[in-house]
């Protein structure tokens, strides 16, 4: 068999485009170039599609097609990446969900999903009797369909897919703001359009290695995939519990070129790099999103990786990515997350619905051809957060997050409406207090939260060092911040308490109050 001849994209124009067509671009551009890499395990992009498209004729056989669901609960692994991309090119819809996964979120999301197929591993295999009779593939092995059957075709047959650029490719769920679990709906389209325009400021290079500690189920960690895939570059899929004292020796043995982070990583890094330092040559660029990046951290990530270019970035999973500051920008606009992608408008809005001004802070909206559909069987909620606003009845996200864009553009993120505190008559962004707490030598993270029971403003740190007196710590902030803003108490932990996607967990935080 030769690619081209099981290519699911025929050479004409009217060939639609889905996620998977990066992996199929990769195999006929650098057929020999590896493209992932897990453990002892590595395949070119010719082996990986090759792969996809045997799974696809397997997915075909068993009735898998247009709009079905497929979720799958693993650790970040190869086979869930194949089967990820062969349930886009079928037509279906991937749901990929953390493997920390409990019983009854599980639950409500195969309730919502109604999965036509599911795909477990053995550290998964305890939420089988969640998926009742939903068939189910083993990822490593398993007594019923063991992964190995789906990739066994030796001749695939062509698939071609069914549907549009506009279908769904993919849900992302996330809590909702009634606090059950909502499927953010992405299409293809989404996909290439804000893949193109990331890209268009990150440039990654064939050359680069892209680490994927963050898990698949969080899309800052799926959509490195794509990156990757549309220049030729190599992506190693690594798990979250690597990014922790042992993260350098693992940068450097895998010859790590670009680092997608967060900042309890990058916090983790900068500690370890300041007192048990490893060489990083290839470290060439470094991206943070999903959390504030104290400016402090930005600082210790140019002095201690002066080759690396370091990116702030801010975005929302009902669009994925809104802007991002280059490198070059950060000396002139230190406080800002950068300016809008390509073709993309971003404006602040006050209560009533009315536009503001460059440099007024409000709720900040999107426009962009990156808007998901909406979340899956939840009109209410889509119609909330996905409005037409303007005469021109244009679609914008209403992000729930406060902000404001300046005259030059640029936006400077003020938080999201379910981290900021109201203290002493005053609203505040968490992420402020954080910012200075993070200044203070030797502290390493910062968790800011409100003890309500006792109206009292707490800080959680982690420090790189004891001895450190919680009131030297109060007297510090309080030379730099207003009084509203300064912490009534400081508790120390050996570590803050992370979600599953490893930003600081503010609900596990309020819980230890």
């Amino acid at each position: 068999m030769t690619l081209d001849e099981h290519s699911f994209l025929p050479d004409g124009t009217h060939a639609a485009w889905t996620m998977a067509s990066y992996v199929c671009e990769g195999a006929r551009r650098w057929p020999e170039r590896e493209y992932l890499k897990h453990g002892d395990e590595s395949l070119t992009y010719a082996e990986t599609w090759r792969r996809i498209a045997s799974i696809t004729t397997w997915l075909d056989a068993k009735g898998v097609g247009r709009g079905d669901r497929v979720v799958m609960v693993t650790e970040n692994r190869i086979e869930t990446v194949l089967l990820f991309f062969a349930v886009a090119q079928i037509g279906a819809i991937a749901v990929i969900l953390h493997p920390q996964m409990k019983p009854e979120g599980l639950r409500r999301i195969l309730e919502q999903t109604e999965p036509k197929l599911g795909l477990l591993e053995q550290s998964t295999a305890a939420l089988r009797e969640e998926f009742g009779e939903t068939p189910l593939v083993w990822a490593d092995g398993g007594v019923r369909t063991p992964f190995a059957e789906l990739i066994a075709a030796p001749e695939p047959k062509p698939v071609p897919f069914p549907g549009i650029d506009q279908d769904p490719a993919f849900l992302v769920f996330t809590s909702g703001s009634t606090g059950t679990p909502r499927g953010v709906i992405l299409t293809h389209d989404n996909v290439r359009f804000v893949s193109a325009a990331i890209q268009a400021r990150l440039q990654y290079q064939a050359e680069d290695r892209v680490a994927i500690f963050l898990p698949l189920s969080f899309d800052y960690g799926l959509y490195q995939l794509f990156y990757a895939a549309m220049v030729g570059a190599s992506a190693f899929i690594g798990r979250p519990e690597m990014a922790g004292p042992e993260l350098p020796r693992i940068l450097a043995a895998q010859e790590i070129s670009v680092l997608p982070g967060v900042p309890t990583l990058l916090g983790g890094l900068i500690k370890m790099q300041r007192y048990r330092p490893v060489p990083l040559p290839k470290l060439r660029v470094i991206t943070n999103t999903g959390d504030h990046l104290p400016q402090s951290y930005i600082q210790s990530l140019r002095e201690l990786f002066p080759q690396a270019r370091v990116f702030p970035m801010y975005g929302l999973t009902e669009c994925k990515r809104v802007s991002i500051l280059l490198p070059e920008e950060l000396e002139a606009k230190p406080e800002s997350v950068g300016r809008a992608l390509d073709d993309t408008e971003v404006f602040a809005m006050d209560a009533n619905g009315n536009r503001l001004l460059p440099g007024e802070t409000g709720e900040l909206c999107v426009r962009g051809r990156h808007l998901a559909l909406g979340y899956w069987r939840a009109p209410e909620e889509t119609a909330k957060r996905y409005k037409f606003i303007g005469e021109g009845h244009s679609r914008v996200l209403v992000s729930g997050d406060f902000g404001r864009v300046d005259a030059e553009g640029f936006l400077h993120f003020h938080g999201r409406s379910d981290f900021l505190i109201k203290h002493k008559g005053h609203r505040l962004s968490p992420a402020e207090v954080e910012e200075e707490a993070c200044r203070i030598l030797d502290v390493v993270a910062a968790g800011c939260v409100k003890d309500e029971a006792r109206d009292q403003l707490c800080l959680f740190v982690s420090v790189s060092r004891e001895g450190l007196d919680e009131q030297a710590l109060i007297m510090a902030l309080s030379a730099k911040l207003e009084p509203a803003k300064v912490p009534n108490r400081v508790i120390f932990l050996p570590e803050l308490p992370k979600t599953g996607n490893q930003k600081v967990d503010r609900k596990a935080l309020r819980a230890l109050l």
